[in-house]
């Protein structure tokens, strides 16, 4: 709410000063006239100045908040994931500093990072479903059955799904290295994956970090393909699906709010340290109460944190 609010002042500011230039470009006027423009073009200035000495305070009090939650961060998340193993999955748009920022409130909850990949742009490209479904027919493990679909993205989540977290169709499945590694390099080769902690193959849960979806000429698709990759984490494991912001037209969050508010939980605002926190505790909940919850500032939202409220 202050980010918008900023920007909100800070473009106002913008409009005030673009009126100033106008009547001080167009102007020709004597006499009381010209008095009269004087002192409205010194009314926008004061005002001008008033606004972005608002957006400065605003900017500050961010800045406060943030260094705030990263103070409170340690003693709020401690203990929440002790024993935990946690995957950490970054999706196209999710920025390397949000990430950083996840994994580091999840060592303060105690949780151990079993694994961290990200995922990229040329997976969810509607080009490569078939190859991605000859990917998996090649690269699933014999302890599990590839999945009967005509969607190469939905077939190589699941087969990506299992082999990371050693759950498949509801059963803990026999994953080996050597497992992850077929999976995990035939997808590095292809552009489509890189590996920042290889993963272990056993997780307790998963928390997937994203931006605000795909906005190309394929945004429904590529969007679609990011909520089948989020389900196919979901089916057998908690799974909080951390964005950037729930705005945009085919935002993943909100076909998740809205078709898989049970079995998903979301963040909208994990750019901020108040929404990795949230990822992390939303997680926690899920794992050891089973709770669902949906946090952030945007609609759908219930809270900032569990039981906020």
């Amino acid at each position: 709410m202050i980010n918008f609010r900023y920007h909100l002042v800070s473009l106002t500011a913008v409009f005030l000063a673009l009126t100033v230039g106008l009547i001080l470009g167009t102007a020709a006027l004597n006499g009381p006239a010209i008095q009269t423009f004087e002192n409205t073009i010194q009314s926008l200035r004061d005002s001008n100045e008033q606004l972005r000495e608002q957006a400065q305070q605003m900017e500050n009090d961010l800045e406060d908040d943030q260094a705030f939650a990263n103070a409170v961060a340690p003693s709020y998340l401690a203990g929440q994931l002790t024993a935990r193993n946690v995957l950490v999955v970054a999706l196209p748009g999710a920025e390397p500093e949000v990430v950083d920022g996840t994994v580091e409130m999840l060592g303060y909850s105690g949780a151990t990072v079993s694994g961290r990949i990200s995922i990229l742009d040329d997976f969810f490209d509607p080009a490569n479903t078939g190859t991605l479904g000859d990917l998996a027919e090649r690269t699933t493990p014999d302890t599990m059955t590839t999945p009967v679909t005509y969607d190469g993205v939905t077939a190589m989540s699941y087969v990506l799904a299992a082999v990371t977290t050693g759950e498949a169709a509801g059963a803990t499945v026999a994953i080996t290295p050597g497992a992850i590694t077929t999976v995990t390099t035939g997808l590095t080769e292809l552009g489509m994956l890189t590996v920042e902690t290889t993963p272990t193959g056993v997780a307790d849960g998963v928390v997937i970090i994203a931006g605000s979806g795909f906005v190309d000429s394929d945004a429904a698709d590529r969007n679609a393909g990011m909520v089948a990759f989020t389900n196919a984490y979901a089916a057998d494991d908690p799974t909080v699906y951390a964005a950037t912001t729930d705005t945009g037209d085919g935002n993943p969050i909100k076909t998740l709010l809205a078709e898989n508010s049970e079995t998903v939980a979301t963040v909208d605002n994990v750019a901020l340290t108040q929404g990795q926190i949230a990822a992390v505790a939303a997680l926690a909940d899920f794992i050891n109460t089973g709770t669902v919850n949906h946090l952030g500032t945007g609609e759908g939202a219930s809270d900032l944190l569990p039981g906020a409220a």
